[in-house]
């Protein structure tokens, strides 16, 4: 049985912005699980949503909608799986886009691309050159000419719309929402096990690019990685010390490294100066970058559905794909399928990196 939607109306005036954004995002997730129900029809999936949740500060918007005639949805229809390069394949988008945006927002802020400040996005396959050296000052006496001097630029960075791909299965139960708090936990279902993915391929050194396929990591161009010791101080210390030396100009370099390490860092008195992540993605590395030279290029996530499909019910990372496949067919157990992908690519510049491997 669904629960009672019993919450006060949401006004948007007694809200803060990143309320809203939260409020959206929780919105987007409740109407995923609407139109899993409704075979497809965004606009029964409308009705449903303002049945079960008709207090909600998205229930009111739909509300006014559906007065209006004026859903506004972004749709585009289900075609055969293509390619980029196909002019005729077009992919399903469900989503009201106010909704969707504050769900992308939330997806990117709890990302590492999202946590460190000064990143610099760019578009993808635009080519972005970036200064190598600066030009040359002097001091000049009056009436005198002035030397001429030229800034260095790289040839560029051009970042491929490469993507990542997850599949989560959860039951038409579940999907339903049918118990208080089940529609964060999808949230979080829909989205941190992909933002782990990004981060983890961010920043491990073992992850090297496959051209049109994966970026490598930014530490994987980094060169030669120091090696740390048990003293995480003494590390640290060695790992600014030999970063500035290679990029004396860095103006907010930032920290990252797993949880403990990260709370040994913060721990010191007096501190380091510098911004601390934390993050598992780092491992056992201790990882120092700067930020206006690390580039990327996001395109967000796109969520389609399924309740009929066949999936093979295995990762192919621990269960190689064999002849004598055993699908699951989402229809007979009564399962929704959701794909979940993003578009993400990221480079450094030299000297924009260093880690240390700690022991």
């Amino acid at each position: 049985m669904d629960i009672l939607d019993v919450s006060p109306p949401m006004r948007l005036r007694e809200s803060t912005r990143a309320e809203i954004i939260q409020q959206n995002a929780l919105d987007f997730t409740k109407f995923l699980s609407c139109l899993a129900h409704t075979t497809g029809s965004q606009q029964g999936a409308a009705d449903l949503f303002v049945k079960r949740f008709p207090r909600t500060y998205g229930g009111g918007q739909l509300k006014n909608w559906l007065a209006k005639g004026d859903l506004n949805l972004v749709t585009k229809a289900v075609v055969a799986p293509g390619t980029s390069q196909d002019p005729a394949w077009a992919k399903p988008l469900i989503g009201i886009e106010a909704w969707a945006a504050g769900f992308l927002e939330i997806a990117h802020s709890q990302s590492l691309l999202g946590r460190i400040k000064g990143l610099q996005q760019i578009p993808f396959q635009a080519k972005i050159p970036y200064q190598t050296s600066a030009a040359n000052y002097t001091w000049v006496s009056e009436n005198s000419p002035g030397p001429v001097s030229k800034l260095a630029f790289s040839d560029g960075i051009t970042l491929a719309p490469t993507k990542t791909l997850g599949l989560i299965v959860i039951s038409q139960e579940l999907a339903m929402l049918a118990n208080a708090g089940t529609a964060p936990a999808l949230q979080r279902a829909l989205t941190s096990g992909l933002n782990a993915f990004v981060d983890r391929s961010f920043l491990d050194p073992a992850s090297i690019a496959i051209a049109l396929q994966r970026p490598g990591s930014i530490t994987s161009t980094a060169g030669a990685p120091l090696t740390g010791t048990a003293d995480v101080v003494a590390s640290t210390k060695a790992l600014i010390a030999a970063f500035f030396a290679a990029r004396p100009g860095a103006q907010a370099p930032v920290l990252i490294a797993n949880g403990a390490y990260a709370a040994a860092i913060r721990g010191q008195v007096p501190g380091f100066g510098l911004d601390v992540i934390a993050s598992e993605a780092a491992l056992n590395n201790l990882i120092i970058l700067d930020p206006a030279a690390v580039f990327y290029a996001d395109g967000g996530l796109e969520i389609t559905y399924s309740r009929e499909a066949m999936l093979e019910m295995a990762d192919p990372a621990t269960s190689p794909v064999t002849a004598s496949v055993v699908l699951t067919s989402l229809w007979q157990q009564n399962l929704v399928g959701y794909k979940i992908l993003r578009y993400v690519n990221f480079a450094a510049a030299p000297t924009a990196v260093l880690y240390s491997v700690m022991p």
